[in-house]
């Protein structure tokens, strides 16, 4: 039979290649009721027919993106007949991404509806022979919430389609992408608001072809990509060579351009500054009001490598200083527990020992060797062990739990009844950040025993959240394995509790050598 005899075959086949002719034919609406429109979302075109099998976005916020990601995943699920995890940073993520977008829009859109009538459920949609399972990947959870999130990994799936994933815990996205393996598409598709320039996302983009939205002035022809910092003057958009204004439309018309031809994944960045309904003055005025990392994320869609909102390796090697050695005297201990334990040993010298151990019996045995004066453990997952260990050395061991909001300068409060210790996660992070920056964390040891632990410090970055108020507070929240960060928060609380017990006022020790341009001591 002729295929054009047949328009329902016909529209399959093309809908199969096309999302947007599908969209466009069927004219699908929003989960508001509002008909898509192409005009001003003119550069997502391109992008609903991508099919490359790896894809990462560079975005700013609100752009339509996670709505044509909903969209796309429907058509591969029904004419392409793919399995499809869709990952959420959290759980919680989910339940209300599922509900107030997918859900809504399945209401909207008829042929949606005939899409999900089985199996259709918060965490899981069958459409067509496909099925897309929605996700959280437990960001900033204990190890045992990680372990529970990464059940959903007992499925296979042919298509990755990481939501958020700078916000996303990536050692959870990384065993998603285990499940692609009997796959022939193997699709990865990545697309958040830029955090640090060390999540997945931003490692991929690196290897990407890197498109760009280019715009050509219509004054002297020449095309360009929109900087803010040449682009946007006197909140107008204007030409960098030129200097005339550039309208709307020009933005409007513009085409992605490839920075990088011999790529295999497919990469583009999208930032406010190419979305026509967003003036120049609106831009001007995020700028001046907001954070730079606000700015850097949510409006040009790029990460922010401040050291006020990420940790490099930078920071952690020049706190080395090899040049005293440290005598392990007074010492003081901080343990992250999970699946294994973590620690952090040293004193107001510096920290001259760090590690991962199996058994508690290692870190009991840590305690005795050292001659630890004070030792800080998470209080949790294991409820039984650290407890053992916390009545075997009274006084000496204190476990913690992380409280927003202690009501103390110094944002640690101790129970001296139970020895229990309760602290503030955000700010004992930042205060610890504060003495890497400031040089008042030494470290006893070469650069070659950092490497986890710079690993896990650059795993950190600062969001700005609103609290039940709406007032927006500083958050410090973790693209992957974290251990050492806290590890080292306990060693922090518990080198602040021995100075205190000696009434010295600051652990930092008097002379904070820079082995750099420092003379070694007696010189």
């Amino acid at each position: 039979m002729d295929i054009l005899q047949n328009p329902k075959l016909f529209n399959q086949l093309v809908w199969k290649e096309s999302p947007l002719l599908w969209a466009i034919d069927n004219k699908i609406l929003n989960e508001k009721g509002i008909q898509l429109e192409f005009k001003n979302h003119r550069f997502l075109t391109q992008i609903y027919d991508d099919w490359t099998p790896i894809q990462v976005i560079r975005k700013a916020s609100q752009v339509g993106f996670s709505l044509m990601e909903v969209l796309k995943t429907f058509n591969a699920a029904k004419y392409r007949k793919f399995n499809i995890i869709y990952t959420l940073p959290t759980a919680s993520d989910v339940g209300q991404f599922v509900p107030s977008k997918v859900n809504s829009m399945i209401s909207q859109n008829p042929i949606l509806q005939q899409w999900t009538q089985d199996k259709d459920t918060i965490f899981q949609k069958k459409v067509g022979m496909g099925f897309i399972y929605y996700r959280g990947t437990a960001t900033g959870k204990t190890e045992a919430e990680k372990m529970e999130s990464a059940v959903g990994t007992m499925f296979s799936a042919d298509i990755l389609c990481a939501d958020e994933c700078d916000r996303s815990d990536q050692e959870i996205l990384e065993q998603y992408n285990s499940r692609l393996a009997s796959s022939e598409y193997q699709g990865k598709w990545y697309f958040s608001n830029p955090t640090s320039p060390h999540t997945l996302s931003q490692k991929l983009w690196e290897q990407s072809d890197q498109k760009h939205w280019f715009v050509g002035c219509e004054h002297c022809g020449l095309w360009q990509w929109l900087d803010f910092w040449k682009n946007v003057k006197d909140n107008k958009y204007v030409c960098q060579k030129c200097g005339q204004e550039i309208s709307d439309e020009v933005r409007r018309n513009g085409k992605w351009i490839k920075k990088y031809r011999d790529k295999d994944i497919s990469g583009y960045w999208i930032s406010h500054l190419i979305c026509p309904w967003i003036s120049a003055q609106k831009i001007q005025e995020e700028y001046e009001t907001k954070t730079k990392q606000y700015f850097y994320n949510f409006v040009l869609g790029l990460p922010y490598i401040g050291s006020d909102v990420i940790v490099n390796r930078d920071i952690i090697l020049r706190n080395i200083d090899l040049s005293e050695p440290n005598f392990q005297e007074h010492n003081v201990l901080g343990v992250d527990q999970g699946l294994k334990k973590h620690f952090v040993l040293g004193n107001r010298q510096g920290i001259f020992k760090i590690g991962c151990v199996d058994k508690w019996e290692d870190i009991e045995n840590l305690i005795k060797v050292y001659d630890i004066e004070l030792a800080v453990f998470d209080a949790l997952p294991d409820l039984t062990e650290p407890r053992k260990i916390r009545e075997k050395y009274p006084g000496i061991v204190w476990l913690n739990y992380y409280r927003k909001e202690i009501k103390k300068a110094d944002f640690i409060k101790w129970d001296y009844k139970t020895h229990t210790v309760y602290s503030d996660r955000t700010k004992i992070i930042q205060l610890q950040l504060d003495d890497l920056i400031n040089r008042k964390i030494r470290f006893n040891l070469k650069a070659e025993e950092l490497t986890d632990f710079i690993k896990h410090y650059e795993s950190l970055y600062k969001i700005i959240e609103k609290d039940s108020l709406g007032i927006e507070r500083d958050s410090w929240e973790t693209s992957g394995a974290d251990h050492y960060v806290h590890a080292t928060n306990y060693f922090r609380i518990a080198l602040e509790k021995t100075v205190e017990q000696t009434q010295i006022k600051s652990w930092t020790p008097d002379k904070v050598i820079d082995p750099n341009i420092a003379p070694k001591i007696g010189q």
